[in-house]
């Protein structure tokens, strides 16, 4: 992946309770944040995934991560559990 470039970032945080991954997403939902899904995963925990188009080089990406993992605790959410990337589709 060229990172000097748009890409989409994925971001996925889990937690019994959805309400404090609705927290969570009322923090991001002013930085252009998406919320992609909130669902109940086969364990019966709940997953929030986040997305944002954006450059996001390896540094920057390594000081979101330290955000995020804040974030979390500032909600009180059970975990920050990393990011993926994906290509946007060229037209």
């Amino acid at each position: 992946f060229d990172t000097s470039k748009p890409l989409k970032w994925g971001f996925f945080f889990f937690d019994n309770e959805k309400e404090k991954l609705l927290n969570v997403f009322e923090e991001l939902k002013d930085y252009n944040y998406v919320n992609e899904s909130l669902e109940i995963t086969d364990d019966g925990k709940w997953k929030l995934y986040v997305t944002k188009v954006e450059i996001l080089g390896m540094e920057k990406l390594y000081r979101r991560n330290i955000a995020f993992n804040e974030l979390a605790e500032y909600c009180n959410v059970e975990l920050y559990d990393g990011w993926d990337v994906e290509k946007i589709a060229s037209n």
